[in-house]
């Protein structure tokens, strides 16, 4: 069985899959198409990390104006339910960092709701 993706390891490619696709030549939006279905298709545990996914990309919508319904949905649920502390938690983050983290998490959360 595969170690599921890391919420780090998702913070390193996903920004940096969004980029190369605009260099591409691709809008905002076609980019975050492009971001869903290569995820969906190629990563093999996309399902157990489609919520650590779904909040970065709300992140770079956020940024780029193009955030979506689904994507802000799912964000703000995976935020409000403090998943992500629980899991960084489990992982041994210390408590300063996940004090950092979940303060970017509740701007994050403003940031969508006004959106």
């Amino acid at each position: 069985m595969l170690e599921p993706m890391t919420y780090e390891e998702l913070m390193k490619y996903i920004p940096n899959d969004y980029h190369k696709s605009v260099s591409d030549g691709l809008s905002p939006n076609q980019a975050i198409s492009r971001l869903i279905d290569e995820y969906e298709m190629q990563t093999d545990d996309y399902e157990e990390v489609k919520w650590m996914f779904n909040v970065l990309l709300a992140e770079i919508c956020l940024r780029h104006n193009c955030l979506r319904k689904e994507i802000k949905e799912e964000a703000l649920k995976v935020i409000s339910d403090k998943r992500l502390i629980t899991l960084w938690k489990q992982e041994g983050l210390s408590d300063s960092e996940i004090s950092y983290r979940n303060v970017h998490l509740e701007n994050v959360k403003d940031s969508i709701q006004n959106n």
